[in-house]
């Protein structure tokens, strides 16, 4: 039988931390090691930690980064160290359903050119209160996507895969390790790029799988793509004075200019990237419907390019 990993990247989650590792522990399908990264927390992480790894020695393993590396460098330190067959990307503040992992795992066992798989989220407030709707269904662009539809929408930079939603085989590793060391790059677009182009990941429709919790301090995530629905504002809080106030700081002349030069080598950057992951694509062979697909996106891209350079 094939074996389950989870990586956990921790920064300062006490407030939550506990609540996620429970409903982890709680899956009908147990997980065969937890890997928990922590990025050089300050407060009572790491005493959650030593506390759950008392009663679940061979369970859990604990890295803890030297120096602040960041999400996406702290989840490519557990993804490097995870044995497993699959591997399940968790998030320190959510709460997965009892059947995540079982589900899953069925059906990357009966997919297995998908290499991955993900799932909708059920959004939730600070206190753990459903804001009656699902990422699916929140967010800006229609989702879930697959196939070329998903490729057209990492090329033009979109994130469409939140990592706390994957699950994947472990030989995904040779290719998506190490990750680009770049602030452009988040480690879910970069996952989600590299197997969307080589492989054929696929969702698994209905129910959500995990909870996925809005707070203020997030070190990264989803809540500024979720759309609001009517009658709804209070509930969905996206935290409307920080917005106001990076708002009136970027409405400067100055700001507006440093805001395009910014995205400007974002989009040179990550660009690039994609390029490097349809040349590394096609090495490994291509059929011919793919072949001609990435060659409108290569030419798109490098127009792109050029007209940004402009």
């Amino acid at each position: 039988m094939k074996t389950v990993g989870v990586v956990i990247a921790t920064y300062n989650g006490e407030k939550f931390l506990n609540e996620q590792l429970q409903s982890i522990l709680s899956q009908t399908k147990k997980p065969e090691k937890i890997i928990i990264v922590d990025d050089c927390s300050t407060d009572g992480t790491k005493n959650i930690v030593d506390e759950i790894m008392k009663k679940f020695p061979e369970l859990f393993v604990f890295i803890e980064n030297e120096r602040n590396l960041g999400v996406t460098k702290t989840f490519e330190i557990g993804i490097s160290a995870c044995k497993n067959d699959y591997i399940a990307l968790c998030d320190q503040d959510d709460i997965w359903m009892p059947n995540k992992i079982s589900e899953l795992f069925t059906l990357l066992e009966k997919n297995e050119d998908a290499k991955l798989c993900f799932h909708d989220l059920a959004l939730i407030d600070e206190q753990g209160n459903q804001l009656g709707r699902n990422f699916w269904e929140a967010a800006p662009k229609s989702l879930p996507v697959t196939g070329n539809t998903a490729r057209k929408r990492l090329a033009d930079l979109e994130g469409i895969v939140p990592g706390c939603s994957m699950f994947f085989a472990s030989d995904l590793k040779n290719i998506i390790l190490p990750m680009p060391e770049s602030r452009w790059i988040l480690h879910d677009w970069w996952i989600s790029a590299i197997t969307f182009f080589c492989a054929n990941p696929i969702p698994l429709r209905g129910e959500p799988l995990a909870f996925y919790r809005l707070h203020e301090n997030q070190t990264g995530g989803i809540p500024t793509t979720v759309k609001k629905k009517k009658n709804r504002t209070n509930k969905i809080n996206l935290y409307n004075k920080t917005k106001r106030e990076i708002k009136r700081i970027l409405n400067s002349k100055e700001s507006r200019i440093i805001k395009k030069v910014e995205t400007n080598q974002r989009r040179q950057y990550s660009s690039n990237v994609i390029l490097r992951i349809i040349d590394e694509c096609e090495k490994h062979g291509l059929s011919e419907e793919r072949k001609k697909e990435y060659n409108f996106l290569r030419e798109r891209i490098r127009h792109n390019i050029i007209k940004d350079r402009i």
